[in-house]
């Protein structure tokens, strides 16, 4: 008889960022093991079918049961994978915290603190176990939320086989060529993603790179703003981007730039090394846990340090060669296959003790 799991779906229909992305891989790829495991959408809306098709988007030609979350207690555990459980149950629960960036960087305003550290606090009680998705994430969680590390499980993410597909070797590239060559940042303009740092270093480049080159942002919602672009810089914002342009980006781009002072993973940087694209990133432990040998790092908040590892990457063929060769390597040892088995190992491991 297949496990019985219970999926926290509230944040399925609205999250466009990496989460989103990581809960789409894997239920989609649980919805093939039907001998295995039987998932049900857990939403918060009552009359669950009128609003199945909303949740359902994104998923592809899957057909799972979308129920009101109070039939969580008709499975046998429930998985909360959003940064923690904003509503709980009396079934077994087991909850992914991605990264403990909030409370390493909580906001200033209290109120607000204390409402997005509510979630980790309740999985922290609740939750038979954690899952998160880089050692140096386990590491910060236990010190912050009083975890045993023994109760908290690693699972790396994946990456999509469509960066892959984007990917051409050489200099060429298959995205339609721009004006001018550019660097690819991929994220929200949060203040820890470093884009100030990326503006300063574009004005510290030798004067013809800086004239010749663009910066292009991709994945900002308009949920913070951008910071000023100085004048001497070109910048272009491609807002929210879905999977097949956002292929297509990392495929166009002479580097991508990822200069976060703090991640509990980095997945934009084993996407863009998929896509053949050279990595330069900041030496934060999450993304250099992300990118492994295969990036070039520079100090975060070092806008000299930064520019000149863009300035060694687009003037030096042979550096490009070799990036692109060993993140090739690096992003074939990530898979959302292993990420979404290895996550439900996880879980199986622990309804097996729970119900012994």
């Amino acid at each position: 008889m297949p496990l019985r799991v219970g999926v926290d779906a509230w944040n399925l229909v609205g999250d466009r960022r990496g989460i989103g992305r990581y809960v789409r891989q894997i239920l989609t790829r649980w919805a093939k093991w039907p001998q295995r495991v039987s998932v049900v959408l857990l939403v918060p809306e009552r009359a669950a079918w009128f609003v199945r098709s909303r949740y359902m988007r994104g998923l592809g030609p899957i057909r799972l049961p979308v129920r009101h979350r109070s039939s969580a207690s008709t499975t046998d555990i429930v998985w909360y994978p959003w940064n923690g459980m904003s509503w709980t149950t009396a079934n077994l629960s087991i909850a992914t915290l991605h990264d403990a960036s909030l409370f390493s960087m909580p906001p200033a305003d209290a109120r607000i603190r204390e409402r997005e550290q509510r979630p980790f606090r309740v999985a922290a009680r609740h939750a038979r176990r954690i899952l998160t998705t880089s050692e140096f994430s386990k590491a910060e969680l236990a010190l912050h939320l009083q975890l045993d590390p023994a109760t908290i499980d690693v699972v790396h993410l994946g990456v999509d086989e469509r960066f892959f597909s984007s990917r051409v070797e050489g200099d060429q590239k298959i995205a339609p060529a721009p004006a001018r060559p550019y660097l690819l940042f991929v994220g929200e303009p949060e203040e820890r993603k470093g884009l100030r740092t990326v503006f300063e270093a574009m004005t510290l480049l030798p004067p013809q790179l800086r004239s010749q080159t663009e910066l292009v942002i991709a994945g900002a919602t308009g949920e913070y703003p951008l910071p000023a672009v100085p004048p001497s810089i070109h910048v272009r914002n491609c807002g929210w981007v879905d999977d097949a342009a956002l292929a297509d980006l990392y495929s166009g781009a002479s580097a991508l730039v990822y200069v976060s002072r703090y991640e509990g993973f980095g997945l934009p940087i084993v996407e863009a090394m998929a896509a053949g694209t050279p990595v330069i990133a900041g030496d934060a432990p999450g993304p250099k846990e992300a990118g492994g040998d295969a990036a070039l790092y520079v100090p975060t908040d070092d806008p000299r340090a930064l520019a000149q590892a863009i300035t060694q990457v687009l003037s030096g063929a042979d550096l490009r060669t070799r990036l692109r060769m060993l993140g090739a390597q690096r992003a074939r040892e990530l898979s959302w296959d292993t990420t979404a088995r290895r996550t439900l190992e996880v879980i199986e491991e622990t309804a097996a003790r729970a119900l012994a």
